[in-house]
C-alpha cells in the first residue's frame, strides 16, 4: 500500500477576495512520483481536528510560501522583511508539532524549513541581502532555474543520497541564522548560506532550495523524495 503522505496547505485569496487553501501542482506530483499519495491538509484552527489530520497520515511535507513572523523566534521586524500571515503560521508550527509527538517523517522545503527550524526553537535571517555578514550569492533569481552548488555534509544523510556537492535551484531570501533544537547542518552555499538541515535522531529532513521544482526538468532530486516516502511507508518511528 502506498504510504499516505500530508501536505501542509498555505492559505490565499481568489478573484473574488474570498480565503483559499493554496498549494503548488509540483509538490503533489513530487509526492506522486516517489511512490506515496498526497494528501492536502487544509488550513484550521481546530487544534484537536490538526492531531488527528497528523494522526491519519504516515509523514508530512512543508511547503515552500512567504516569510514567517519573526515573532516566533523572539524578534522584531526587520527591513526586508515580507509578507507574514500568523494564522497561517500558528496552523503549519502546530501541524509539526504534532508531527513531533506523533514521531512522523517530515520533509521541509524552502518555507518549510524556516518552520520548522522555528518551531524547533532556531532563528532566521529575515533578509539575506542586509543581514548576512558579507555579500551573498544571488539566492533569490528571477525564476526557480537560478542554480548555485551547496557542500554536503559528510555522513549526513543528504550526503549518502547526492554525495559531497549538488547543484540546486534557489529562490528565497530568508535562511536559518540559529539552527533549531536537535538540529545539524547539512549543506551550505559557497557562501555559507545554510541550505539543508537534518534531526538528529528523528526523520526530520529540511532543505532551502525547491527539489518539487527541479523534478519538473529532470530526476536528480527523486532519491530525496524517494527516501522520504521510504522513511513514511516504515510507518511511526518508535523510540
Amino acid at each position: 500500500m502506498k504510504p499516505l503522505i500530508g501536505i501542509a496547505t498555505n492559505v490565499d485569496e481568489n478573484r473574488l477576495g474570498m480565503a483559499i487553501n493554496s498549494l503548488p501542482l509540483t509538490y503533489s506530483t513530487a509526492i506522486e512520483k516517489a511512490g506515496g499519495l498526497p494528501l492536502v491538509l487544509p488550513f484550521s484552527t481546530d487544534q484537536a481536528l490538526l492531531s488527528l489530520m497528523v494522526e491519519k497520515v504516515d509523514g508530512l511535507l512543508f511547503p515552500g510560501g512567504i516569510d514567517l513572523d519573526p515573532v516566533w523566534y523572539n524578534e522584531e521586524p526587520a527591513a526586508g522583511l515580507e509578507e507574514v500571515n500568523r494564522d497561517l503560521d500558528i496552523f503549519q508550527l502546530a501541524l509539526f508539532q504534532n508531527c513531533l509527538t506523533q514521531k512522523k517523517p517530515v520533509l521541509g522545503i524552502c518555507r518549510g524549513c524556516q518552520v520548522i527550524n522555528t518551531a524547533l526553537a532556531g532563528s532566521l535571517f529575515q533578509d539575506i541581502d542586509r543581514q548576512w555578514q558579507s555579500p551573498p550569492l544571488q539566492h533569490r533569481g528571477t525564476d526557480h532555474d537560478t542554480l548555485h552548488s551547496v557542500t554536503i555534509t559528510p555522513g549526513s544523510r543528504l550526503s549518502l543520497l547526492f554525495g559531497s556537492e549538488i547543484l540546486v535551484n534557489s529562490r528565497h531570501h530568508q535562511a536559518i541564522k540559529i539552527t533549531g533544537r536537535d538540529l545539524r547542518v547539512t549543506a551550505v552555499a559557497p557562501d555559507g548560506v545554510i541550505e539543508a538541515a537534518e534531526h538528529n535522531y528523528l526523520p526530520i529532513h529540511l532543505v532551502q532550495w525547491h527539489p518539487e521544482r527541479m523534478l519538473v526538468q529532470n530526476e536528480v532530486m527523486l532519491p530525496l523524495f524517494r527516501e522520504f516516502v521510504e522513511q513514511c511507508r516504515k510507518g511511526q518511528i518508535r523510540l
